[in-house]
């Protein structure tokens, strides 16, 4: 295994689109380990590949994405072949990444715990099929009209079909007193900040994904050992498979944590410091990429019957499908533990991959590997927002440079077509009441925006025809009698997309012009909810800059429409907290909490204003 570090690079400004080094071919592969390296960092691609376009490089989109630090392991012939770090751990002290660095894992932390799970199973602790609450005694899972038509089993929890609660677990500001057990937060005590765990669908009914279902059998696993979380994975996993520095400790233990990156978020709920989270199995687990490369690896070579700690029939039960997930380009199951993944238009063996995204405040995770074959690629960086797509990029490169059977979908292979027909499609199409697609020329492509959002590459494949870079979609410019572009029409979907005259502009194009007061009177007939007018209205007041003023015009207009709505007067209170107004931001809070009085975050803002 080579390890290499990369210290952060001075890097120039990204232009409007990318424009970087030629991507190297996917075959054959590079002769060296650093060649391959070197490809990788230049293969970046969108989800959809492109015939020809200049691979982009990994550096420049750590930049465009701000992701301050990121950590790659990647599996090849079933082992791991190279480990580079690249970027900042810290920003403010200048501590590298390096390949030693730990990353909060986040919901790969799931993935982990299944592992140690099957380990029991094997062990005779644990059943998959029997009623979970068997296993259980220090909580017991509240029976209900559910459960009395189907059990919650451990297989069902596994696969996320257990109809439990909590999708997801939000972690705790450090320092901010004892941290609350297991079975408080299973049983919703004031100080988890999280509702009960409860059985709210008829088990193994569907995909249902449950944060809470996996606390449920971590102490079902704490229950049947008689340990902590913490010890009995690092006894049945981490020590075997020579995870040096994994843990599911929290918070994590002083040597460890010296090593562990600093957590980056651009959301305004962010706190500005990596989270705790008492929720182990769910979301507990600090890891480098090759402690979580190690556990990829030994899922496949269990597979295969080589497995050191997870024998063929556990590596199986995580690898065959128990439950649909979603069907698109992809068809996503849910196995125990593992999504898989595998093209829509492929059935065989050697194309199918098995994964987890895991996404904690300030960090994002990757891990994923080939059922057969040896491959994967585990990425972990500390941020959340740009680093989603970041993630999603460099493991296309990997799949690219390593040759992965049938990972990537199918290219898109540009037609030749003259500049001005490719002006005659440029313009604005409307898809939905407030949602605006724009087209403008860059070259011999299209450049798509959505509602002003991330830029979209599109490329003319037939006459009047475009595919997409972001979905694996195609739309056809239609024409009037004139000749001239009338709309856009998505094949796949059959949804036509009107063009939008010049002087036809939607509430939120108002909006960004500052045009407040038309925006307002826009949005006063599109009639939305309390929920879509103050989320507008928050993106509004924590965007960077802020844009005060058009926030005011929306709270006024949800003040008007929904006049006694909790989530209107806390962004009343945000409004007037960020214009400095103390006392005007105190009666909004108060009266929010007349209305909710179980919004902690209301609460502690006004305590914040009444210490």
């Amino acid at each position: 295994m080579r390890l290499l570090v990369l210290l952060p690079l001075l890097l120039s400004t990204l232009g409007s689109a990318p424009g970087f080094a030629q991507a190297p071919a996917a075959t054959p592969l590079p002769a060296s380990v650093p060649a391959r390296i070197r490809a990788v960092e230049n293969s970046l691609m969108p989800y959809v590949p492109v015939a020809g376009l200049p691979g982009w490089n990994l550096l420049e989109r750590m930049k465009h994405h701000r992701v301050p630090g990121l950590s790659i392991a990647v599996i090849h012939n079933y082992r791991v072949e190279w480990v580079k770090a690249y970027g900042w751990a810290d920003t403010t002290k200048r501590i590298p990444v390096t390949p030693a660095t730990l990353f909060s894992a986040g919901s790969i932390s799931k993935l982990v715990a299944a592992g140690a799970a099957l380990q029991l199973v094997q062990a005779g602790k644990l059943t998959l099929d029997a009623p979970i609450n068997t296993h259980l005694k220090s909580w017991w899972l509240a029976e209900n009209d559910f459960t009395r038509q189907q059990p919650v089993t451990l297989r069902r929890l596994l696969s996320h079909q257990g109809g439990t609660s909590q999708s997801a677990y939000f972690g705790f500001v450090p320092g901010k007193g004892p941290l609350p057990s297991v079975v408080d937060i299973l049983s919703g005590q004031p100080q988890a900040e999280s509702r009960a765990v409860v059985v709210n669908k008829v088990p193994g009914t569907g995909f249902q994904y449950s944060g809470g279902g996996y606390l449920v059998a971590q102490l079902a696993m704490m229950d049947a050992t008689g340990q902590d979380f913490a010890t009995l994975t690092d006894e049945a996993l981490f020590r075997p498979l020579k995870m040096r520095s994994a843990t599911f400790a929290q918070p994590l233990p002083p040597a460890l944590a010296a090593r562990a990156a600093w957590a980056y978020s651009e959301n305004s709920w962010f706190k500005g410091v990596p989270y705790v989270y008492p929720q182990q199995a769910p979301a507990g687990l600090y890891a480098t990429p090759t402690d979580v490369a190690r556990f990829v690896l030994e899922v496949q070579e269990a597979y295969r019957g080589r497995g050191r700690v997870l024998t063929q029939a556990s590596a199986q039960a995580m690898l065959t499908p128990a439950a649909d997930v979603s069907q698109g380009t992809y068809r996503e199951q849910m196995g125990l533990g593992a999504f898989l993944l595998q093209r829509a238009d492929r059935t065989d063996t050697g194309s199918r991959y098995f994964e987890h995204t895991g996404v904690n405040a300030g960090f994002l995770a990757y891990a994923l590997g080939s059922v057969t074959g040896g491959n994967g690629v585990v990425i972990m960086m500390n941020n959340n927002n740009g680093a989603s797509e970041l993630g999603k990029e460099l493991r296309r490169a990997v799949a690219a440079v390593y040759g992965w059977p049938a990972f990537l979908p199918e290219p898109i292979r540009p037609l030749a077509v003259a500049p001005a027909a490719l002006d005659a499609y440029a313009g604005r199409y409307q898809r939905g009441p407030d949602e605006v697609v724009t087209f403008r020329r860059e070259a011999g492509h299209l450049v798509e925006n959505i509602n002003d959002g991330a830029e979209i590459l599109a490329y003319p494949v037939a006459s009047d025809t475009v595919a997409f870079t972001d979905y694996a979609m195609r739309g056809v410019f239609t024409r009037n009698a004139a000749g001239q572009v009338a709309s856009l029409r998505i094949l796949e979907t059959n949804q036509l997309l009107p063009r939008l005259a010049p002087e036809n502009l939607l509430p939120g194009e108002l909006l960004r012009r500052g045009r407040i007061a038309e925006a307002v009177a826009g949005y006063r007939l599109l009639r939305l909810n309390e929920y879509q007018l103050t989320y507008m209205a928050y993106d509004l007041l924590n965007a960077r800059p802020a844009n005060l003023s058009a926030a005011e015009g929306l709270l006024t207009l949800a003040r008007e429409q929904f006049p006694q709505s909790a989530v209107v007067f806390a962004r009343w209170g945000d409004l007037y907290a960020r214009l400095g107004n103390k006392t005007q931001a105190i009666e909004a809070y108060q009266q929010a909490l007349r209305l909710y009085p179980e919004d902690k975050d209301v609460r502690e803002k006004l305590l914040a204003l009444q210490p």
